[in-house]
């Protein structure tokens, strides 16, 4: 038997990238729901195939950036232990209300996103995005 995916739990998780072991940044995610996902996927992919050449090739493009910057936006929830660079001390989580089909999300500032490096967002796209996966488990069945 299948379980659905709880949009509402958060998990803490701490990044690979993190050096201090001992006092490490905790980052709160929790998995984007399907209208989310189908929303991060129609902003951030394109197909081309019709043209009058039968031997013209299909194109794809995957704006994988941008992808993994929106899957940071909506799954991170909060964080702790994040030094922001100015001034050395621990980043005040914030956010603001953001509109997807109608529907309100509470998304983390761009402020917050812009002091994070790259890695940081695809490490976090990448756990956040695996977490609306079927388990392991349920992969076998």
């Amino acid at each position: 038997m299948l379980t659905g995916i709880n949009i509402y739990e958060t998990k803490p998780y701490k990044s690979k990238l993190d050096k201090d072991k001992e006092n490490s940044s905790v980052f709160h995610i929790c998995p984007v729901d399907a209208h989310l996902r189908a929303y991060i996927d129609d902003q951030t992919t394109s197909f081309e195939i019709s043209s009058d050449n039968a031997k013209d090739k299909a194109k794809a493009n995957v704006a994988s950036a941008k992808r993994n910057l929106l899957f940071v936006r909506f799954g991170l929830k909060g964080l702790e232990g994040y030094l922001d660079p100015r001034d050395n001390k621990p980043v005040k989580f914030d956010t603001i209300s953001y509109a997807v089909n109608g529907k309100n999300y509470n998304v983390v500032t761009d402020e917050i996103l812009a002091i994070f490096p790259k890695a940081l967002i695809d490490e976090l796209s990448e756990v956040i995005s695996g977490e609306n996966s079927l388990s392991e488990e349920e992969r076998k069945n």
